[in-house]
């Protein structure tokens, strides 16, 4: 064997255990932490608890004239509960009523009446109230909005 072979087996020999030794190396020595499942658990619990104790914020009820085709003049009744995303806004909620009801006047306003009465109508009355308050608010405080008392007339 020529010199020139024995070293380019020698530089193979090398190449090939240290692949070998790069994939043991990862293999046992790279590990991710055990995930301790009695803490996770705890944590979840005590998330989900917070979460339950979170009470909503009601708006009384107040009337908001909409548009009709109709010469019929037409209004929506609506009485709210604003969940906060955590309880230190409730504050923040009572506070800022008034954008919730500015809000709402604003957005009902556009709608007609047959979408305000139907399923979808209230989801999206729901989805463009909490956009323009959170935007309006400058942060996310509005988790969710329950009508309790929604009615078209």
């Amino acid at each position: 064997m020529g010199m020139v072979q024995k070293i380019l087996l020698i530089v193979n020999l090398v190449v090939v255990l240290g692949g070998a030794g790069l994939v043991v190396y990862s293999h046992k020595m790279i590990k991710p932490e055990p995930t301790n499942q009695a803490a996770e658990t705890d944590n979840l619990k005590k998330q989900a608890m917070a979460q339950a104790q979170i009470e909503a914020v009601p708006i009384k009820k107040f009337v908001v004239n909409i548009r009709s085709s109709s010469t019929r003049l037409r209004y929506l009744y609506v009485e709210m509960n604003i969940m906060p995303f955590h309880n230190d806004q409730k504050e923040l909620i009572k506070a800022n009523e008034y954008i919730f009801k500015d809000v709402v006047i604003e957005v009902a306003s556009q709608l007609e009446p047959d979408e305000l009465d139907s399923l979808s109508g209230k989801i999206l009355l729901e989805n463009k109230i909490k956009k323009q308050v959170n935007a309006k608010l400058g942060q996310p405080v509005v988790k969710q909005i329950f009508f309790s008392g929604f009615v078209v007339q």
